[in-house]
């Protein structure tokens, strides 16, 4: 834009210039413009002598009447030339007001375009600024939100934890509990048990021994505080299956006859009930002389 004025001012001076060039030229042409030559020899020569023809008046007034004109002429293209001066003055000094006025415009306009860009570059950074502390919000929402989600999920799978571990204690508690009462159920049981085996057995083995001593025979020259321990392996309806001395009574000749009486006496009488005739397969027994009635 400003280079553009510049030429335009350059331009209007130039011509400027030269129409006041050609204005003083022409009022020189006009100042020097030549009369003619017997009226300016009439005004530089001293006044001719009278001359014998006479002029006659009507050519006088004509000729004064011309150079009246040419004077009146040459004022008046004074009048016009110094006119046309002064309008090309006017005409200059308008020039240079609307030169400086579009100066001035341009600078308020350039001062106008420096505030708006200045005024956008605050916009900008206000906005850029707005818009980072937007981003800035946004990420700690979303952190905020990330955590939540994590301490929520974590709270769930303590949660989670905390269930199982307590469902997995309950479960070993009644597990713990089941094994108890099973295990006190077999106690019980196991009792119980006992105590039909200790009643089957303080029936049974009198009746056994008193088989065995019926199947015995003394041998010569016992005496009767001698003992023998006998293994006796029956079958489940009381046969003997083995007899054999454990625990000697030191007289082998008692020992085998006590194992001659067991073996003599099967089957011998057991308990039938369940779990007590098992407790009759294997019996230990022992014998005396003095218990034996031959």
């Amino acid at each position: 834009m400003k280079p553009r004025v510049r030429r335009i001012g350059l331009t209007s001076k130039s011509l400027f210039f030269a129409i006041l060039f050609h204005v003083i030229v022409a009022v020189l042409l006009v100042i020097n413009f030549d009369w003619p030559s017997h009226i300016l020899s009439a005004r530089r020569s001293e006044p001719a002598p009278v001359q014998a023809s006479v002029v006659s008046e009507k050519e006088v007034q004509k000729q004064m009447e011309a150079i009246r004109q040419k004077e009146e002429a040459k004022k008046q293209k004074q009048l016009e030339a110094q006119k046309k001066l002064e309008e090309l003055l006017n005409k200059k000094k308008e020039e240079e007001q609307r030169l400086a006025e579009i100066k001035k415009h341009q600078e308020e306009e350039k001062k106008k375009a420096e505030e708006v860009k200045k005024k956008k570059e605050q916009e900008r950074q206000k906005l850029a600024k707005m818009q980072q502390q937007e981003e800035e919000r946004k990420k700690a929402e979303a952190k905020a939100e990330q955590e939540r989600r994590e301490a929520e999920q974590k709270k769930k799978e303590d949660a989670e934890r905390k269930r199982k571990a307590e469902e997995e204690k309950r479960k070993k508690e009644l597990e713990a509990k089941r094994e108890r009462e099973k295990e006190l159920q077999q106690q019980l049981e196991q009792e119980r048990m006992q105590r039909r085996v200790n009643s089957a057995l303080a029936q049974y083995i009198p009746i056994i021994r008193q088989k065995v001593s019926r199947n015995w025979n003394r041998p010569a020259g016992l005496r009767d505080d001698i003992e023998a321990h006998v293994n006796v392996r029956l079958s489940p309806t009381g046969e003997v299956l083995s007899a054999q001395v454990v625990k000697s009574s030191g007289n082998p000749v008692f020992d085998r006859s006590v194992e001659n009486a067991v073996l003599k006496a099967s089957p011998l009488p057991i308990p039938q009930e369940k779990g007590v005739n098992e407790e009759f397969r294997n019996l230990t027994l022992k014998f005396k002389p003095a218990e034996l009635v031959s």
